[in-house]
């Protein structure tokens, strides 16, 4: 391999680089998981160049060749990296100058690492994203399958973690499919933003080249090329809603974790894991420990501190193309890979554990649970609800002193509170009271199948639309 092949801009320079700066320099092999993305903007420059009289078509049927073989080799594990060639880019020129010679160099024309980078970088984003926000579907449907499978088990719902009204189960677990349509839609707006093409745009001001953008950004799937040249390789502000985004979705994959947690415990026992997903202890034989979403609820924070990496990387960064960009992937990949394994390990999760009526049921007895449905039931008689709710609360009091449940009081009480308590009070219960709340979104058995069938609607519309352009 020619020294000018291995430092293509080595000739303005009188040493070499030093062994410490190339490894201090290199990208390898953090951006290798982008390789094929740059074959695949390589393979739309050289056609577009040859669309515009700058490659002959033999020059391109040769390099146009010559990528499909490396590609099958990456593939299968016949090629290894060189970290003296400093990135993937010129890893990938000097195995098109093996294949055809000189002609591999003519890959470069009216191209700089500067766009080739970027143009390689959106192309895996549109790909990546696109399987993350599959996966936030695919978990969505596991969580709705679940609620599905328990329609009618009631259990307190909370406030401050204190018992304070009664759900149903299926409502509860909802709730994180409804928070999941929110990321889910972030992602996509963010896909909407990232789907322009950089190639072409050059070190940051363009070419004086006869180069087609748009016939480039055609072929690799784009919606249109970037606007502004210096931008097209300055900008990361995909990857900056990436991280905040990704934020978001582990917040909200770790407020389920917590409650999973919690639920399992024997405080609680509202939850049964499987034995697959949960570990023992090495000195207590009884334990059975709930991992995964301990992992997930740890995995959150590294997310977040991506984003602020993100963010913090740019803040004061001049423009055009600074070395500092190359740290981006560091945390662009590490929030990918744990919002990806978080939310397959968890659909695995959900699939297998159960749900422990009895418990649920138990704790639907204490904590004055029913209170907020006597003071409905006083103004469904035409006392305003203040009032209602001073009289039911003087009630509860009066079942504290006692160590009892307000709906263990004797009807005296409640006849001394208020006279509108008539003696069908004591026929209120928690799954009555649970059925007839159908007001738009909440519990009550119509408005939550009304709830699952809009949520599947949601998850349907997205699976039949699935992505039919793939830069």
């Amino acid at each position: 391999m020619s020294k000018a092949l291995a430092n293509p801009w080595a000739g303005r320079f009188s040493e070499t680089m030093t062994a410490g700066l190339v490894a201090f320099n290199t990208g390898l092999p953090l951006e290798e998981r982008l390789f094929e993305s740059d074959i695949d903007g390589t393979h739309a420059h050289i056609e577009m160049l040859r669309s515009v009289g700058l490659l002959e078509s033999a020059e391109h049927a040769a390099l146009a060749g010559a990528l499909d073989e490396i590609r099958h080799e990456w593939r299968s594990g016949d090629i290894k990296l060189q970290v003296e060639l400093e990135d993937i880019h010129m890893n990938l020129e000097a195995l098109l100058v093996r294949k055809v010679g000189e002609l591999g160099k003519k890959t470069h024309t009216a191209r700089s690492r500067n766009d080739q980078q970027a143009t390689a970088q959106r192309i895996f984003f549109m790909r990546s994203t696109r399987e993350l926000v599959d996966a936030i579907g695919n978990f969505q449907q596991a969580l709705l399958e679940h609620c599905r499978q328990h329609p009618d088990l009631l259990m307190p719902s909370y406030t401050h973690l204190q018992r304070a009204e009664f759900t149903y189960y299926a409502h509860w677990l909802a709730t994180y499919v409804v928070m999941l349509e929110r990321d889910r839609s972030r992602f996509l707006d963010a896909l909407a933003r990232a789907d322009q093409s950089p190639l072409g745009a050059c070190a940051s001001t363009g070419t004086s080249l006869p180069i087609d953008r748009k016939y480039s950004a055609s072929l690799l799937g784009f919606r249109e090329p970037t606007l502004h040249s210096i931008d097209s390789v300055s900008d990361r502000d995909y990857l900056v809603e990436f991280g905040a985004h990704a934020a978001n979705l582990m917040i909200h994959l770790s407020r389920l974790s917590e409650e999973i947690i919690s639920f399992t415990s024997q405080e609680f026992g509202f939850l049964a894991l499987g034995d697959g997903y949960c570990t023992g202890s090495s000195i207590m034989p009884q334990k059975k420990n709930p991992d995964v979403p301990e992992l997930v609820r740890g995995k959150s924070a590294s997310v977040i501190g991506n984003a602020m990496t993100l963010m913090t990387l740019l803040k004061a960064l001049p423009l055009g193309y600074n070395k500092d960009l190359q740290e981006d992937k560091t945390a662009w990949f590490a929030a990918l890979d744990n919002c990806m394994s978080s939310l397959g390990i968890l659909t695995e999760l959900v699939r297998t554990m159960k749900p422990l009526p009895e418990r649920m049921r138990q704790a639907l007895q204490g904590g004055h649970i029913i209170a907020t449905e006597y003071a409905n039931y006083l103004v469904r008689k035409g006392m305003p609800f203040r009032e209602a709710h001073r009289v039911v609360g003087e009630l509860v009091k009066l079942a504290d002193s006692r160590q009892a449940d307000i709906s263990s009081l004797p009807h005296a009480d409640f006849a001394a509170a208020s006279a509108l308590f008539s003696e069908d009070i004591h026929t209120i219960t928690a799954e009555d009271m649970a059925t007839r709340k159908n007001s738009y979104g909440s519990c009550g058995g119509q408005a939550l199948g009304e709830l699952l069938a809009q949520l599947q609607s949601l998850l349907d519309a997205h699976q039949a639309s699935r992505w039919s352009v793939h830069p």
